[in-house]
């Protein structure tokens, strides 16, 4: 390969090395602390959101609870426990005495039933409850009641609020119509589902505002005793303070077709005896909005993946999924993929939201639910990459935790979009630098490569012309110049040499004429006596002889170091011509 070419492809191959070093240098630092800028901000950003939405989960919390102790010293609740529990134990005494006790009708109870079962099936995606179990044939007075509010009543499933009174001229019937308006308009403002009033010593719903089937049980000993109802009710019959409220778990309630309910409950004095327990059950769409923002994530910084929900200590998700929200298909089928269960699957679908009903086994949870707070990078239930933090909710009486978290590819994308924009950018700069590399390449290799190939050319032109007295003209101080200066120095050197050489065969030319007229000399001589008398002549022409042999010596000598200068000079000639 010539100089002059590669030059040109070692200065190029050189300019890409060091810029495509470069670009990756400045490539990999600014894509790496981005990532970190980005990262940091996410989890900044996290964590904030979570704060606030733990924040504003507790700030309800506390709002329920010290709503219930007022309203539990308020004298209007203290009235309505002292009247419906006295008119309770009398009402089925009371319809008797008014005959109306005999005007039950099992196609009533029966057509209730069936009412309720098809509510329930449309609610549970056609899974069947049976409510019999739930009515209290054993108990006349209970009976009586559930007949005349629940079963009887002329508003149906789901509306026996409406129902102020029943028109049966008993006390109860009386004293449900003085308050029953008030407590509904209070369950309404409050956003409540029911309002429940239960005696303190046997335990009996003698009121609620809905008249669900739990209307008249015991939670001492009836069919919701052992449910979060019943929790929270004996919680706060336990307890010997009067300014003390408690919060129960969310569970699947059999009354509200096994939607998730939770309740808060409070004790109700009268004259220093707690003669009953005040019950909330609240609205399960009022936390989930605030853990859901009004569905308005991105308003919040949540983006587009981004969201926030509650899971309580059996790791269920108490609050709706944005990603089932947004898709509940594809939020489904992933629930298929894992393998959950499929009546599970079928609630989900119907209810329309997953709220206590699927279980997340994710880092964050489990750390939450220890007490624990931090950040984590990890695959969500769902199998995709998220950024999340954590905490506990610091909640009495219960153990929950809440968990903030962002798909990593949105929380990544701006270093993504940046990474594409340093390739790009860097790309072009590495065409520039292989474009000026080119240009400079070419010019530094004409400038060297130019003198080089004048200097062999010259060679070549000495070497065929075999004429000694030309010079190789290149007058730069530079290390061309030096081995152009050396090369002349050869040139001059041998050509001395030459001439050396020449005048030496002229002496050798002359001895050996010397040596002839020596040798005709001898051979004139006619005898050997005439030879000793002419000894100082024959020693003379000896000297002669002697002399003439010391010269070819010295010419011998002479041509040995000509003929290794004539090799080196040969090698330079090679040498330079293959340049």
């Amino acid at each position: 390969m010539r100089i002059g070419l590669r030059l040109l492809t070692n200065s190029v191959l050189i300019a890409v090395f060091a810029g495509l070093i470069t670009t990756l240098l400045i490539g990999g630092v600014s894509y790496n602390y981005g990532r970190q800028i980005l990262e940091d901000q996410a989890y900044e950003r996290l964590t904030l959101v979570r704060d606030l939405k733990a924040n504003s989960v507790k700030s309800y919390f506390d709002g329920v609870e010290k709503q219930a102790i007022i309203f539990g010293q308020d004298l209007t609740i203290v009235d309505a426990m002292r009247e419906f529990d006295t008119a309770f134990n009398q009402y089925a005494t009371e319809v008797g005495k008014n005959g109306l006790d005999n005007a039950y009708k099992d196609e009533i109870i029966k057509k209730y039933i069936a009412a309720f079962s098809g509510d329930y099936a449309k609610d549970n995606g056609g899974l069947q409850f049976d409510a019999t179990p739930y009515l209290n044939f054993s108990n006349e007075s209970t009976f009586a009641l559930q007949y005349n509010y629940i079963f009887n009543n002329p508003y149906g499933i789901d509306k026996e609020s409406k129902l102020a009174a029943v028109e049966d001229g008993t006390t109860y019937s009386k004293v449900h119509k003085r308050f029953h308006g008030q407590l509904k308009e209070f369950k309404e403002l409050f956003d409540f589902e029911d309002i429940f009033l239960v005696d303190a010593k046997t335990g009996d719903i003698v009121y609620t505002v809905a008249k669900g089937l739990d209307f008249t049980t015991s939670l001492s000993n009836g069919p919701y005793a052992n449910t979060a109802l019943g929790e929270v009710f004996r919680k706060v019959n336990d307890s010997t303070e009067t300014d003390f409220a408690a919060i129960s778990d969310f569970e699947a309630y059999s009354p509200s077709n096994d939607d998730q309910a939770a309740f808060v409950a409070t004790p109700i004095y009268y004259n220093g005896e707690k003669i009953g327990v005040l019950i909330f059950q609240l609205n399960l769409n009022t936390i989930n909005n605030i853990m859901t923002s009004n569905q308005q994530w991105e308003e919040v910084g949540l983006g587009k993946t981004g969201e926030t929900y509650l899971v309580d200590e059996e790791h269920r998700m108490i609050t709706t999924s944005r990603d089932f929200i947004e898709n509940p298909k594809e939020y489904l089928t992933g629930l298929q993929a894992i393998g959950t269960d499929k009546d599970i699957i079928t609630r989900i679908r119907a209810k329309n939201n997953n709220m206590g009903w699927q279980k997340v086994n994710t880092l964050p949870v489990s750390e939450s639910l220890s007490g624990k707070t931090g950040l984590a990078e990890y695959k969500d239930f769902n199998g995709k990459e998220v950024l999340g933090a954590y905490a506990p909710l610091n909640i009495t009486g219960v153990n929950w935790g809440i968990v903030c978290k962002i798909e990593k590819a949105e929380a990544f994308a701006p270093i993504q979009a940046l990474a594409k924009k340093v390739i790009i950018n860097l790309t072009g700069v590495m065409l520039l630098i292989m474009i000026f590399s080119v240009i400079v390449g070419i010019g530094l290799a004409r400038q060297i490569s130019l003198p080089i190939e004048k200097l062999s050319t010259m060679i070549q032109i000495l070497s065929q012309s075999q004429d000694l007295t030309q010079r190789i003209q290149y007058d730069h101080n530079d290390e061309i110049g030096d081995m152009t200066r050396a090369l002349n120095n050869l040139i001059e050197s041998f050509q001395r040499t030459t001439q050396e050489t020449l005048m030496s065969t002229q002496q050798v030319q002359q001895a050996a004429h010397k040596l002839m007229a020596l040798a005709d000399d001898i051979d004139s001589q006619e005898s050997t006596h005439k030879f000793e008398d002419n000894f100082a002549a024959v020693h003379e022409k000896t000297e002669a002889i002697k002399e003439a042999g010391d010269s070819l010596e010295e010419l011998s000598s002479r041509l040995q170091v000509l003929s290794r200068q004539f090799k080196v000079f040969e090698a330079e000639s090679d040498r330079s011509s293959g340049w």
